[in-house]
């Protein structure tokens, strides 16, 4: 992989989930952005392009449904993927997030790093399939 991987945009409330996942993310490549939460999140949407955005589900304030309800309606970046991932599996209704607002993806937690930077590789590359 190149180092033009992609511009990825991560919320997540768990500083050390988020500083494991940039590291991981970096590692492959992908230039990455951390947001301590979905508030934030939209402020850096609002101020960068990002090609994808990865949103944990549940964090205070805006969480993970209200920030891509924003994404699509407020920010409309309708062609940005979406990964979300979640600790609630049996809580979240996976067709809703992905009917409603575009989430291209889910991934449970406990998930491997490995899949993470899977799906964002993967993701981005259906995006822009030009980008190897």
């Amino acid at each position: 992989m190149n180092n033009l991987a992609g511009s990825i945009l991560i919320a997540e409330d768990n500083g050390v989930l988020s500083d494991v996942l940039c590291f991981n993310l970096r590692n492959a490549g992908f230039d990455v952005t951390a947001a301590e939460n979905g508030l934030v999140a939209i402020e850096k949407l609002r101020a960068a392009a990002f090609d994808l955005l990865i949103t944990d589900y549940q964090m205070p304030g805006v969480n993970g449904a209200e920030l891509c309800k924003a994404v699509r309606s407020e920010l409309h970046l309708n062609h940005m993927p979406i990964l979300m991932c979640s600790a609630k599996g049996l809580e979240i209704n996976v067709e809703k997030l992905k009917s409603d607002f575009g989430v291209a993806k889910l991934l449970f937690k406990p998930f491997s790093m490995r899949e993470i930077v899977s799906a964002a590789q993967n993701l981005i590359a259906a995006r822009v399939p030009n980008l190897n």
